[in-house]
């Protein structure tokens, strides 16, 4: 007969088994559901924005990188193109003569002209004038170097109180960017969507708040920013290995036109199926010559030559004279155009500039613009 005892150190010896076996078969399950990103509603967000020192919640989409440097935005250049060519019809300029000299070069395919375009991930209107620099750059004889650079809201990362700065000490400019570039994309022919998550978290919602800096309006420490250090990190080194126009063409898409999004059907019922970062990989992965898994590698082992990449692009940017995005330049002339209003204006410089057309379109490939500027 067994003893009290052995009863109880067998029923103890079941138990601990059943323990065991559980958590082997359920962990994964528990791991899975705690890893799993939050829905954002309205509520989550009062939540996570109600101050300065709230964490954003932890995404498995976004892999562990290391710390951004600390920099500044570039100080103002009083030898940048717009300073030096500044005239109030009282001081005169200090170059004269205005525009630059144009190329008199034939424009070629071997020799083609050579263009720029500062380029945030996080702007909207950059992913606006997406299709029409694809199309430039695929049918006429350019050379197209898009480079990244930071958003202005987090160009700085100094860290600190957050205070967005440029744009943002203009209140009115918030809800007249959300309202005009939903407009500007159905003129434009363009796809688009607010992107859910914002790619930089910040509060531009006053609520029933006046609006105002000192009670919103303000950027998250740039320590605790989620997802635009990535994905300008992931630009940088599309830009290292000679694509960054084939990569703003596949991430940009899929941040700013609603391709995913948590407003569509298939994420009713799977809010995963509407986050934009679960699919960062599969997009990158799509441009041949870019590996996503490579790229992380890449970042983590060469984070120096990574971040001077946008560093020296705020630079670039800087001697223009201007610090929005997106901004087209000719290469050696500095003469800034921008924003994707600016497009024709930009287009009619090159062909100042004898822009030519390529003999056929080379990749990436697309259909030609709604709004492209036949007359000129």
């Amino acid at each position: 007969m067994m003893s009290i005892s052995s009863k109880l150190n067998s029923t103890i010896a079941r138990m601990i088994v059943s323990v065991l076996i559980a958590a082997f078969v359920f962990a994964p399950f528990a791991a899975q559901a705690e890893d799993k990103f939050p829905k954002l509603t309205p509520e989550l967000m009062d939540k996570l924005n109600s101050s300065a020192d709230m964490d954003w919640p932890h995404d498995p989409a976004v892999p562990e990188l290391p710390p951004m440097p600390v920099t500044d935005n570039p100080a103002m250049d009083q030898n940048a193109f717009l300073w030096t060519h500044f005239n109030d019809n009282i001081y005169p300029p200090r170059i004269k003569g205005g525009v630059p000299e144009p190329r008199t070069r034939i424009v070629t395919e071997t020799d083609p002209l050579e263009v720029s375009v500062f380029w945030s991930m996080r702007s909207p209107y950059s992913y606006l004038v997406l299709n029409r620099l694809v199309y430039l750059n695929s049918n006429y004889n350019v050379k197209l170097n898009i480079r990244p650079i930071l958003p202005v809201a987090v160009r700085s990362t100094k860290g600190g109180s957050g205070k967005a700065g440029g744009l943002f000490g203009l209140a009115y400019k918030v809800p007249d960017a959300v309202w005009d570039t939903r407009r500007q994309g159905k003129y434009l022919g363009v796809p688009f969507n607010f992107p859910v998550p914002d790619p930089v978290w910040q509060v531009w919602n006053p609520g029933d708040k006046g609006p105002g800096p000192d009670n919103w309006l303000f950027t998250h420490p740039p320590e605790k920013q989620p997802y635009v250090f990535w994905v300008t990190r992931l630009a940088c080194y599309a830009f290292l290995q000679g694509k960054s126009l084939d990569y703003i063409n596949q991430v940009s898409y899929l941040i700013w036109s609603g391709v995913v999004h948590p407003n569509n059907p298939e994420a009713a019922d799977d809010y995963a199926k509407g986050h934009w970062p679960n699919y960062v990989k599969e997009y990158m992965n799509r441009i041949d010559g870019l590996d996503y898994d490579e790229a992380i590698a890449y970042i983590r082992k060469n984070p120096e030559e990574v971040d001077q990449c946008w560093i020296d692009h705020a630079e670039g940017l800087g001697r223009t004279g201007h610090g929005g995005v997106p901004t087209m330049i000719i290469d050696g002339q500095d003469e800034p155009f921008f924003g994707g209003d600016r497009f024709d204006q930009f287009l009619w410089r090159l062909k100042q500039n004898g822009l030519t057309k390529r003999p056929a379109p080379i990749a990436p490939f697309t259909t030609k613009p709604l709004r492209w500027p036949d007359g000129l």
